[in-house]
């Protein structure tokens, strides 16, 4: 197990997954890469343009990254971290095929619910469609 592929958006959840992708990458030697994905909204017609809830989305993952960075460190685990455009499921399940991912590790929810609500249940359209071992977090 080399590569291990943590998908973090702040929440609790997201955080318990980056606890367990850490023990699990102490004990084998494993890199880690914590990716956030910023989807990609628009509420035209609420009066408010991509571009801006492109930037509010990217700011926040940006400090939310930053805190895994820090954990990392702390643990000394071997790790990155990646922000990545798109639909979140398909992202991340691309990302994994694409980067020799073993393991995905996910919480089973993500921030809140409106989050389920525009872009339903991540964890279940990962793990039934990653091509690798999901570890979904409770």
């Amino acid at each position: 197990m080399q590569n291990i592929l943590v998908c973090f958006d702040g929440s609790e959840w997201s955080k318990k997954a980056l606890n367990k992708a850490i023990e699990i990458a102490q004990k084998f030697n494993s890199k880690i890469t914590v990716l956030s994905v910023v989807p990609k909204v628009c509420f035209l017609e609420m009066g408010i343009d991509c571009a801006t809830v492109e930037s509010i989305f990217k700011a926040e993952v940006e400090g939310n990254l930053k805190k895994a960075e820090e954990i990392l460190n702390e643990k000394g685990v071997r790790g990155q971290t990646l922000i990545l455009e798109g639909t979140p499921a398909d992202v991340i399940v691309d990302y994994a095929k694409d980067n020799n991912i073993d393991l995905i590790v996910i919480g089973t929810k993500g921030k809140d619910a409106t989050e389920r609500t525009l872009f339903g249940s991540v964890s279940q359209k990962v793990t039934a469609n990653a091509g690798c071992a999901v570890l979904v977090i409770k």
